[in-house]
């Protein structure tokens, strides 16, 4: 078995209609398959040199595992060839995928030039969006708007749901990488989905041998901490949408 060539450019956001439009059965995937996909050496070298030395290292785990969570869906069964629906290649939706997990916890990072930005009073979505966006004009100009726009937005919405409606591919495989990683397979994730519907148990574990959790879950908290610290008014008014 191989990655199909083409997926759905667009799925529907919510999570029932989303496994309905999909094929996806929680097969095993070993490691070494997912780490044999080919990212562009220049795209890989610019963001994950970036990612590395800004992001926190007990983070740096997490976007890199999500990556390679989301690459197992695109195995599995991800939306591929609906009639109606406009399609990506897979080469295309790994290369926007990789960058967005890679640059997606940038507004957590504690680096000065992070702690500077001009965007840093906002949510760590919007600042980590406007920090990606800056180093992928700078650092990889052969992208396009459009892939810049895809990568971009998915980052400001990751961690966001709707009932209806629809998502790009790389959007939602960045949520469900990203809510997948943080709560496991009892966390919570997009509503009317189950994570034991999507992952096999050998996959993740092989995910997590290469890439260990480590003090994720301290960072993480800490950053929480610091953002409902620093940033009360635009979480107060981010809770209420």
């Amino acid at each position: 078995m191989t990655f199909p060539q083409l997926f759905d450019a667009f799925v529907p956001s919510n999570g029932p209609a989303f496994l309905a439009a999909s094929n996806i059965t929680p097969a095993y995937v070993p490691f070494e398959t997912l780490r044999a996909v080919a990212i562009d050496p220049a795209a890989q070298a610019a963001s994950f040199a970036y990612a590395k030395k800004l992001t926190p290292p007990g983070v740096f785990g997490h976007v890199i595992r999500c990556f390679y969570f989301a690459l197992a869906l695109l195995y599995t069964g991800f939306p591929s060839g609906t009639p109606g629906v406009a399609q990506i290649g897979f080469e295309e939706l790994a290369l926007r995928l990789y960058h967005t997990t890679l640059l997606h916890d940038l507004g957590w990072s504690n680096a000065t030039v992070a702690l500077t930005h001009p965007a840093h009073a906002m949510t760590f979505e919007l600042h980590g969006a406007f920090m990606a966006y800056e180093h992928l004009h700078a650092a990889a100009p052969n992208l396009d708007p459009f892939q810049v726009g895809d990568i971009v937005e998915s980052i400001v919405l990751h961690t966001s749901q709707w009932s209806s409606g629809n998502s790009s591919a790389n959007q939602i495989l960045m949520a469900l990488g990203a809510l997948f990683d943080v709560g496991g397979f009892n966390g919570t994730g997009i509503v009317g989905l189950d994570f034991k519907q999507l992952f096999d148990p050998r996959t993740v574990a092989e995910i997590e041998q290469a890439y260990p959790r480590g003090d994720f879950y301290e960072a993480g908290i800490a950053a929480f901490d610091r953002e409902f610290t620093e940033k009360p008014n635009e979480y107060t008014t981010y809770s209420e949408v």
